[in-house]
Parts: structure tokens; C-alpha cells; sequence
């Protein structure tokens, strides 16, 4: 159908007709105004201009679909690039660290440390996101004695020895965003680092060495009493493409990264952290010790991210955790189908 000559009506401009139409632009002369006017096309039909003989309206529509479509394929194009560029520009980084200090870069991912948090516990979540229940308030301050829990400035010691009700135990969470670091580890995805505890620099944040923005951090914790044999994955992160080597909060390892999944309970459950990480040292010593973290190879973290898909298969999350897998392995430079067998220290 050829729109020329068409008559159209417009809000301000009142009645005209559609002289010429080219590069997606149409041009109307108007019955009260000497200049002729151009338009987009097909975008400006609708929202400016209206066709007096709607039999044009139907290819008027599919020339809109048909640009929305192209834009929609180009925007798809350019997030591919875009995405492309990224993990080059993450290999070429991983190579580099690679080539210049094989021994180090060996074991560039973390594990952490994390105290049971039961706070904000779900179907979909261990914990980590609120105040521990008053069981766990009770044992993490009588009978573990942890050190944080047991400050008496601590909101959960305050709350244990009656200066403070649940409800504002509650409404402290909410209006300052945690009550210590584990009731926040899956609010802001941040990770504590420790203190150091000894020597000139007793207090000062532990340093983290050998993490780049291509590390994958695993969140591990154990139930009260629970021996370490049990200690579990309970969420991964990879930190994301702006870290330097320097936390935005001191003591603190957090990330931005879309690549973050957590694991609910059953599933947490089934990824236990000494089937893939033994201590070179003492490879059949399964205790974490007094430490907050440990270090992983690449490929320890790829059979992480493996088990994670194999768990995650049949739940919203089976197309992600596939995504992560494969982009991880991406920018390491490993082969899925190469992955070796697990050699933790349980399976030793």
C-alpha cells in the first residue's frame, strides 16, 4: 500500500496529506500552514498523526513491529558484544595473573567462615538475612560464646538479658540494615574478612590475597554442634568486574556481580565443603580451625558451580545456575566436560 496522498489529521496542525514517505520519515502538507511538516514513520501514526482510511492502519501496525522487532535483535546484538568483550577482557586477565605467578594464581577463589544465622530463614533461604531466632541467640552467647554475640553493646545480648523486647530487636534490624555481619550476608551480599589478632596491626582487617574480579566466593556455615565434617555451601558469588583489590568497606568482601545464587536448605544440604576442598598440608585434617576463610583452585570452584546446576535442575534457578557454570568456566579457560571428580578431604 503507498501512504501518499493520504489524508491524515493532526492534533495542532489539524488536516493534511502525506506528500512523500522515505527513509522512514513522512512528510505532510497541511491545509492551514504553508511549510510541510515531517514526521517518523510509523512511530509518530497514533501518537500524532491519524489516517482517514483506517484500511492502512493494519500495514501502518506491522511496519511498527516489524522496526520494534529490529530494535529488539539489535539491543539483543549489542548486550552479546558487550558481554563478549567483558569475558575477553576477564581471560586475557586471568591468563595474565596466570603467566606471571602461576604458584599464586592457583588458588584465587575463597571460602568463608560463616557463624549459623538463622535470621529471615525460608523455604528459599538458610538464613542470613535478619536476627537469629532466640535459640540461636542463645546458643551462639552461652554456650559457644562467640565474641561479637556476646558484647554487651550487641543488640542480641541486649535483647538475651531482657533490656530490649523481640520487636525492637526486629526494628533495629530493619532500620539499620544488621545486627553483625552474618545477619546481612544475603541482604548485601558481603562477606566478612576477620580481624587480624595479634602483632602491630591487632584489629585491622585481614588482607585477602590473590582475590580478583574473576574470584568465586563460597558462603559455607555448619548447624550448633555440628562437627566440621558437615559444614555446607550455603551460597556463591563471583566478585564482580570493578574490584581492584580493595573492599568499598573495610573488613568486608562483597559484590555487585549479576552472578550470585543461593541454596535453600535441602539443597545446602547436599553441597557439602570438604568434598572439594582438603588443606594441602594435611589433606585428611577436616577442620576449618580458627580461620574465616580458605582458598580454592579453579577448578575446586568449578566442581562447586557443577553441583550446584546438577542440585539446582528442576527449580526456577536451573537456567542460571547452568549460566553461571558455563560463564565461569568461560573465563577460566575450563572445559566442563574436562571437570575432574571431586577430591576433598571426605572423599579421601
Amino acid at each position: 500500500m503507498d501512504l501518499c496522498d493520504q489524508v491524515v489529521k493532526h492534533k495542532v496542525f489539524g488536516k493534511g496529506q502525506i506528500v512523500d514517505l522515505e527513509n522512514n520519515y513522512v512528510t505532510v502538507l497541511f491545509d492551514n500552514i504553508e511549510d510541510e511538516k515531517k514526521f517518523s514513520y510509523p512511530s509518530a501514526f497514533g501518537p500524532f498523526l491519524e489516517l482517514e482510511d483506517k484500511s492502512f492502519l493494519k500495514q501502518v501496525e506491522k511496519d511498527k513491529n516489524i522496526i520494534i522487532q529490529r530494535e529488539a535483535e539489535n539491543k539483543k546484538i549489542e548486550e552479546k558484544l558487550k558481554k563478549e568483550k567483558m569475558i575477553k577482557a576477564m581471560v586475557d586477565e586471568a591468563k595474565h595473573s596466570k603467566n606471571t605467578n602461576n604458584k599464586a594464581s592457583n588458588r584465587n577463589n575463597i571460602a568463608f567462615k560463616c557463624n549459623y544465622c538463622d535470621g529471615g530463614n525460608s523455604e528459599e533461604i538458610v538464613g542470613y538475612k535478619g536476627a537469629c531466632s532466640d535459640k540461636i541467640i542463645e546458643y551462639n552467647i552461652k554456650k559457644s560464646k562467640r565474641k561479637v554475640c556476646s558484647n554487651p553493646q550487641c543488640q542480641c545480648y541486649k535483647y538475651l538479658n531482657g533490656e530490649i523486647s523481640r520487636e525492637e530487636l526486629d526494628k533495629f534490624y530493619e532500620e539499620n540494615g544488621a545486627i553483625c555481619a552474618e545477619s546481612q550476608i544475603l541482604k548485601n551480599w558481603r562477606a566478612y574478612t576477620g580481624t587480624i589478632q595479634s602483632g602491630v596491626n591487632k584489629g585491622n582487617p585481614k588482607k585477602l590475597r590473590n582475590i580478583t574480579n574473576s574470584s568465586l566466593v563460597l558462603l559455607t556455615t555448619r548447624f550448633p554442634n555440628a562437627k566440621d565434617k558437615d559444614r555446607f555451601i550455603f551460597a556463591v558469588f563471583l566478585v564482580d568486574g570493578n574490584y581492584n583489590g580493595n573492599n568499598k568497606e573495610k573488613g568486608y568482601l562483597g559484590s555487585d556481580s549479576k552472578y550470585k545464587l543461593k541454596l535453600s536448605l535441602n539443597e545446602a544440604k547436599k553441597l557439602k565443603f570438604w568434598d572439594y576442598y582438603f588443606n594441602p598440608n594435611k589433606p585428611k585434617n577436616i577442620t576449618f580451625g580458627s580461620g574465616t576463610h580458605r582458598y580454592l583452585t579453579d577448578i575446586q570452584a568449578a566442581q562447586v558451580l557443577k553441583r550446584i546446576f546438577e542440585i539446582k535442575k528442576g527449580t526456577v534457578d536451573e537456567e542460571f545456575s547452568k549460566e553461571f557454570l558455563e560463564y565461569y568456566c568461560k573465563i577460566k579457560n575450563l572445559e566442563i566436560d574436562d571437570i575432574a571428580v571431586p577430591e576433598g578431604a571426605l572423599q579421601r
